[in-house]
């Protein structure tokens, strides 16, 4: 399962949503906070394991590898 977040700096997620489908047409995607210096926007493949867990829950148990090259999402403490 695929999800687009919103993070900071930090790799703390702000924001989440899931991705359309192909045949939506959206005239302009727009969701969360607006993309800022210090914010990222990027579309991660969550783990297996996760994937029965509403974007709330993914949020306080997911964050960003802000070190990673290119950025990577993990779950916290692991």
């Amino acid at each position: 399962m695929k999800i687009y977040v919103v993070y900071d700096k930090k790799g703390k997620i702000i924001s989440g949503g899931a991705p359309l489908p192909p045949t939506y047409h959206f005239p302009v995607p727009k969701f969360g906070p607006a993309s800022r210096e210090d914010r990222h926007i990027a579309e991660f493949e969550v783990p297996e394991d996760l994937a029965y867990l509403g974007l709330a829950e993914l949020a306080e148990r997911l964050q960003v590898d802000v070190k990673a090259k290119p950025h990577k999402i993990t779950v916290k403490g692991g």
